[in-house]
């Protein structure tokens, strides 16, 4: 709105008048109240304007009073209503327990499992709960409850399956007859008396080790599979049977259920998902089988990757530790993942997550620590701040048997060091290292690491008595992982003068242990590199095929190396010599091969000329079981031909890389090559007996192809 004022006309008028002309002007530019349709009083409007103020003050007061009175109504009914149904909640239990408790002394089996259902022995009870002052003047806990039902009816089942459950393992209990009876015996009494409850078989299962058997009531042993089987048999809608079932499966086995169906460990999760789908297990258990590029089919038809499963477990039971700590093990530092209820979390905010869920697990702890830096710290949910070394030591407090909180620790530590674990027990790094290999005896890590903190010709007492050398523990870390090269590498050191230097063995296998671009230092000071070796090798035996086929691989086609006797060979003439050496040596032939093109031939040493496609077959002829050898010489047929073998048999591509598979299971080429072979829809049956579709053929080979660098990687440091 513009406002013009004219001028004034009195101009022999003082400032007070014409302040109040232009306050009347500008007053009376407002035609009516802010409040109602009063016209405005250039003079009186400020009074006016409180007038309505105040009565819009009043007004709103009122409006919030009878308000409020209308809400506070409200809650109070409310709170009646909740009473109301909590009273009669808590009067059907009451009721439940006096028809129950009045049909003791008729012996009523029913009315006691009724009873015993109305306490719950994995929770805290009530005073009332837990004493319940029946008519015989005495009180009655769960197992008691249980106990009374037997004697009332020896051959009812679940009386037995229940108090089972009561007990933890190697925990007994004394019947009413005087019988004392373990949580297994328990479990055979509830087959006996009904050799169909599915429970009791699934149940006797969980308490058997792998590999363990027990005798049946029928006289028949059953191991944990069998048992479990039969579980599935008896009831094959229950879940758990389908996943305990899956967690005795090998990667890449299969079992045959009842109904003939054979089944591996990720179609049983499938199964028991299936079975019930809002139980967190099933998908917590196949997320764990599943690889971070994989994902998996349900039974509705919806796919889901691994952090999907993860994330599914965790909408079903928000409360469980571990879908928290595997979901994070699927995320990088830094990055953040979206949880059922629309959550953001980090890495270390799930694991803060699972902590919270479970504070005395210690894989939480241990996972949290692997993500920090040696003096960094953190600060959990609770406000406690933690080093990398304090989450180890709460790991080891929650659980002191796992061998890798201790050799984690044991790697924060300096030579000399030691550390109070959390039960006031000092340890050095050394003996960290020993509780390692004592909770996990086959930790190649550890007796590495054990071994370079002994100085040359000291031993150590490992914790069974044995007393071990650094050559020793060398080798024992090698034995259970023969792929660790730092091992041999350190072996190779430990070497004494006094050993035989002129034996060909030691270079060529530390020949075969080092990269091109790698060299060792001999205990003589001398430095060596992978080709030295191989020659050092064929000085100290120039008869031995192996060490000329390893040193040819060392070289481009068309290179030449001069060996210790002053010839210079390339690659080709390499590989002759070995054959010449040992013409029963099957890598010689096949190297030979791939050195030449498809149409290529090439003349031996003893003049027979041969095709890339007869040195594979020799090199088959040589070793029957050398995968590559099928796999090349699958290479070398055209589409729909076939090969005979030295054998006299047969075989097309598609048989030919079937084989390589069968001979060598983890080479991954041949997954790769035979899916080429399908149709997109297509499928076909490995030599074992497995059916895998051109999907599955590439995954397996991603798979293996992605595993190879991981299994040199430390995981745990």
């Amino acid at each position: 709105m513009s406002l013009q004022v004219e001028p004034s006309k009195h101009t022999s008028e003082s400032i007070e008048d014409l302040m109040k002309l232009i306050k009347e002007r500008i007053i009376s530019a407002l035609p009516k109240c802010l409040f109602c349709d009063h016209q405005m009083d250039p003079l009186g409007e400020i009074d006016h304007l409180n007038k309505c103020v105040n009565a819009c003050r009043n007004v709103i007061s009122n409006f919030s009073n009878e308000f409020k009175s209308k809400l506070d109504e409200c809650d109070k009914q409310i709170q009646d209503k909740d009473q109301q149904l909590l009273d009669k909640d808590q009067q059907l239990h009451d009721k439940e327990q006096q028809i129950a408790l009045q049909c003791i002394n008729s012996n009523d089996i029913d009315a006691l499992i009724r009873l015993s259902k109305t306490l719950d022995y994995q929770q805290s009870m009530t005073k009332e709960q837990e004493q319940l002052n029946i008519e015989i003047n005495r009180s009655l806990t769960v197992q008691q409850l249980y106990l009374k039902s037997i004697e009332c009816d020896p051959t009812y089942s679940n009386s037995y399956y229940d108090l089972a459950l009561t007990l933890s393992s190697g925990e007994s209990i004394t019947l009413n007859n005087g019988q004392s009876m373990t949580k297994q015996q328990l479990y055979l009494k509830s087959m006996e008396c009904d050799p169909t409850n599915s429970r009791s078989y699934h149940g006797l299962a969980n308490t058997l080790p792998s590999g363990k058997s027990i005798t049946l009531p029928n006289g028949k042993s059953n191991n944990k599979q069998q048992l479990l089987w039969k579980s599935i048999k008896c009831d094959p809608t229950q879940p758990y049977p389908y996943i305990c079932l899956a967690k005795t499966l090998e990667e890449g086995k299969s079992i045959i259920l009842p109904n003939g169906q054979s089944m591996t460990a990720r179609k049983l999760y499938l199964k028991a998902i299936e079975c019930n789908p809002n139980d967190f297990y099933p998908y917590m258990y196949l997320g764990s089988v599943l690889k971070a590029y994989q994902y998996v089919t349900l039974h509705n038809g919806q796919s889901m990757t691994q952090q999907q499963l993860y994330l599914k477990s965790i909408e079903c039971d928000p409360t469980n530790f571990r879908p928290y700590c595997n979901l994070a093990n699927t995320l990088s530092k830094g990055i953040s993942i979206t949880l059922p209820n629309g959550q953001s979390m980090t890495q270390q905010q799930l694991y803060f997550k699972s902590i919270e869920c479970d504070p005395t697990n210690f894989r939480p702890y241990f996972n949290l620590a692997l993500t920090l830096s040696s003096r960094e710290s953190i600060t959990l949910h609770n406000g406690q701040s933690m080093t990398k070394q304090q989450l180890y030591l709460k790991s080891i407090e929650c659980d002191p048997t796992y061998s890798y909180s201790y050799f984690n620790l044991a790697v924060t530590l300096s030579s000399g060091e030691s550390i109070t674990l959390n039960n006031g027990q000092s340890m050095t790094k050394q003996q960290l290292f020993l509780k390692s290999i004592e909770c996990d005896p086959t930790n190649s890590r550890s007796y590495h690491r054990l071994a370079n903190t002994l100085p040359s010709g000291k031993s150590i007492t490992l914790h069974n008595g044995q007393s071990m050398t650094q050559q020793q523990l060398y080798l024992k870390s090698i034995e259970y992982d023969p792929t660790n090269s730092r091992s041999y590498h350190r072996l190779a050191n430990t070497l004494p003068s006094e050993c035989n230097p002129n034996d060909f063995y030691p270079y060529m296998y530390l020949g075969s242990v080092l990269k091109a671009y790698q060299y060792v230092t001999l205990h003589n000071g001398q430095s060596m590199t992978q080709q030295q070796l191989y020659l050092k090798s064929i000085e100290c035996d120039p008869t031995d095929s192996r060490p000329y086929c390893n040193l040819a691989t060392t070289l481009s086609k068309g290179k030449s190396i001069t060996l210790p006797n002053g010839q210079s060979m390339t690659q080709q003439q390499l590989y002759f010599k070995s054959i010449e050496c040992d013409p029963t040596y099957s890598y010689s032939y096949y190297n030979l091969a791939i050195t030449l093109s498809s149409d290529e031939s090439i003349t031996l040493p003893n003049g027979q000329s041969m095709t890339k496609q007869q040195l594979f077959l020799k090199s088959i002829e040589c070793d029957p079981t050398n995968s590559i050898s099928y796999y090349g010489l699958a290479f070398t047929l055209p589409s729909g031909e076939s090969i005979t073998l030295p054998n006299g048999q047969s075989m097309t591509e598609q048989q030919l890389y079937l084989k390589s598979i069968e001979c060598d299971p983890t080479y991954c080429h041949p997954y790769y090559d035979l899916a080429n072979t399908l149709p997109r829809d297509g499928s076909i049956t490995l030599n074992n007996g497995q059916s895998m579709t051109q999907q599955q053929l590439y995954s397996k080979a991603l798979e293996l192809l992605l595993d190879e660098p991981i299994k040199s990687k430390e995981t745990y440091i």
